[in-house]
Parts: structure tokens; C-alpha cells; sequence
């Protein structure tokens, strides 16, 4: 759920995803990530980009992703280069969802996420690039100079209204675009007891990086 939130949050308050945006999700295949096409989807985005492994592909594109990017082959930068080896604008993100810098294996994505943003322009906002970890700069500089305006590490924000929100696109779910209905579906890893044994299992599938969605324990 709060991961849900979380994502909710960034891509509403902080990306401001509008329709027919063109939407970049690094860790696509994660928790955040995997919410994060799917809502992302429900604001009306037009292009979703998902960034993960290879062998996620198939998966990433079933929540909704129209395309995929995998980070072990080229980088997010070399998947916007055109011919001529310089960043082709028609590629350019208007939001840059990032769930994945800082997450445990020394990732960065934040400084060329930056040149992947789409220029302000007279009836368009700039392109924003929103973090849920972040890099170790990026939280130094929100507890001392803060953000440029398209930069953003988000705090969840816990309030009912947007559990509210969400429990309706489980239940009810959106209209796309071609007049389809849609539902947000919560996608779990692995399912396991609240028992000492159990617990380190999950972390270790956390640490492992391979795991689909989130990992939740049954308190019953």
C-alpha cells in the first residue's frame, strides 16, 4: 500500500503527469515500479517506458508498459541517442519516474535523467525527474539549498484520500484511451508468514533484486 501511495504521490504532485505524456519508469518491474506504469497508465499517459532486465520484458509490457528498456544492454541515455549519436528530442521524457537510484547496488540514474527531460516550452511544463530513494546529493540538498523546480525526492504524505483513490482503481478501475476498462492490480512477489525464519527469506529475496512486485507478510 504505501508503495502504491508513494508512487501516486510522485507521479500526481511532483511529475504533474498529464494526458498524452511521455513517461520513463527506472525499476520497472519492482514494487514502485510496477505501480508506477499502471498509474501512470490511469493519469492518461500516452508512452510508458519501463526500464528493468531482459527477462522481465513480457511482464513489465502486461502492466502496461509500451516499451521496455533493458538497463543490461544499453543505457537509458543510449535508448534516446538518434543516429548521429546526440539525444533525439522526440524521445525526451516529460516525467522521469526513478525507483531505482540508491536502492542497493550503487545506482544513479539522477544526472543523466536530467538530460533526458523535455525543455520547457510556451504551453508546457518542463520535463521533471522525481526520485523515491535518491542519491546521497540529492538528500543533502533537500535538508540544505533544496531542488531545482524539475528535480524532486519525494516523503509520502500517508492520508485516507488516496488509499480512497486507489481502492477505487482496484475495484472500479479507468477508461483508456481507446475505451477499454482498466484495474490497478497490486502485484506480489511472494507471499510468506510473519515468522523470524520467513522474514530473512523476504530479505534476502529483497537483496537478491529479483523479485517481481512486492513481498508481503501475512500477520495473521
Amino acid at each position: 500500500v504505501v508503495s502504491t501511495q508513494s508512487t501516486s504521490q510522485s507521479l500526481r504532485d511532483y511529475g504533474r503527469v498529464c494526458k498524452d505524456d511521455r513517461v520513463l519508469v527506472i525499476g520497472a518491474s519492482g514494487g514502485c515500479g510496477t505501480a508506477g506504469i499502471q498509474l501512470a497508465r490511469s493519469m492518461g499517459a500516452k508512452e510508458i517506458v519501463g526500464v528493468c532486465s531482459g527477462k522481465n520484458e513480457e511482464f513489465v509490457k502486461s502492466l502496461g508498459a509500451t516499451d521496455v528498456m533493458d538497463y543490461t544492454k544499453q543505457s537509458i541515455k543510449d535508448y534516446c541517442l538518434d543516429s548521429s549519436g546526440a539525444i533525439n528530442p522526440a524521445l525526451q521524457f516529460d516525467v522521469i519516474y526513478d525507483a531505482a537510484t540508491n536502492s542497493g547496488a550503487g545506482e544513479d540514474y539522477k544526472d543523466i535523467s536530467m538530460e533526458l527531460l523535455k525543455p520547457a516550452i510556451s504551453d508546457k511544463k518542463h520535463g521533471q525527474y522525481v526520485a523515491i530513494n535518491g542519491s546521497p546529493g540529492m538528500w543533502m540538498r533537500m535538508f540544505t539549498i533544496g531542488f531545482k523546480p524539475n528535480q524532486h525526492l519525494m516523503l509520502t504524505k500517508g492520508n485516507s484520500e488516496d488509499l480512497q483513490h486507489l481502492a477505487k482503481l482496484v475495484d472500479e478501475g479507468w477508461t483508456n484511451s481507446e475505451g477499454a476498462q482498466e484495474f490497478l492490480k497490486p502485484v506480489i512477489a511472494k507471499e510468506l508468514p510473519f515468522t523470524a525464519e520467513a522474514v530473512n527469506e523476504g530479505f534476502d529475496l529483497l537483496k537478491s533484486r529479483r523479485a517481481k512486485g512486492k513481498i508481503v507478510f501475512k500477520m495473521d
